[in-house]
């Protein structure tokens, strides 16, 4: 997923979510040590995984994305609420990349 859709994305989300064009756009790198666990409050917030990352597992309260498991018939990349996020890599750091929109 390229970074215009992701933007286009979170602009008719917005809209959705009751905001219309009232929000901050974020663009956020989180890199995960091996076996390294990172919690993140997200309230009112819109969060979209940019890229496909192995060896991590995401969960919020409205997705769940981990590409190793067959846990679900789907993965999101849109998440809101607690946004836990595990990286389960064996010796080396994990990138994660999120577009993040925070409501003004």
């Amino acid at each position: 997923m390229n970074s215009a859709i992701v933007i286009e994305y979170i602009k008719k989300r917005m809209i959705e979510l009751g905001h219309g064009d009232r929000y901050n756009l974020l663009l956020r790198h989180i890199v995960l040590s091996s076996g390294s666990k990172i919690d993140i409050d997200a309230y009112n917030q819109l969060w979209v995984l940019i890229e496909p990352v192995e060896m991590v597992e995401i969960i919020s309260n409205t997705g769940y994305f981990d590409l190793s498991l067959n846990l679900s018939n789907e993965l999101q990349y849109e998440h809101t609420g607690i946004i836990e996020i595990k990286s389960y890599a064996g010796d080396r750091a994990v990138h994660v990349r999120f577009v993040q929109a925070v409501p003004k």
